[in-house]
């Protein structure tokens, strides 16, 4: 798959997330029950979501990444058990589009990180996807990845 890479300027983004430290290889099979709890917050009426599901990124040196499971909030709230309020970073972000099955995802996260290499751009240690709404069409499942540049 060809991953085109965009440099734009993003503005922050109100979300509401549960955040979780663990190795990335982990994510796969963690992330549903971090969902379900911003999930449950909502239907509880403590806040109003947008239904876009975001994970952000922070890598850490002893090769784990502290990780926002969330979706995207309509305004800010009060923290709901471990479910808080946070914001995904603005600025200028190097992005690409990846369709299709999640299980691919890493090819376009490896296409960002590959161009910002080729085109002497520093990454700023923080990244994000952006889930499309549910499709049972897997061709149809968007999810737009970011890298916040320094």
């Amino acid at each position: 798959m060809s991953y085109p890479v965009v440099v734009q300027h993003v503005t922050a983004r109100p979300f509401a997330s549960v955040p979780a430290r663990m190795p990335a290889r982990d994510i796969p099979t963690r992330f549903r029950q971090f969902l379900d709890q911003v999930y449950a917050a909502a239907k509880s009426h403590a806040l109003a979501l947008d239904g876009q599901n975001i994970f952000v990124y922070r890598a850490r040196a002893d090769q784990s990444v502290d990780v926002e499971f969330g979706v995207g909030a309509r305004a800010p709230f009060d923290a709901v058990g471990a479910v808080t309020y946070s914001e995904v970073p603005g600025g200028e972000v190097a992005t690409t589009t990846h369709w299709g099955d999640y299980g691919m995802l890493g090819g376009a996260h490896d296409a960002v990180v590959s161009w910002c290499r080729a085109e002497g751009r520093t990454l700023a240690g923080v990244s994000w996807e952006v889930y499309g709404h549910w499709s049972d069409d897997p061709t149809a499942r968007r999810t737009d990845v970011f890298y916040l540049l320094a």
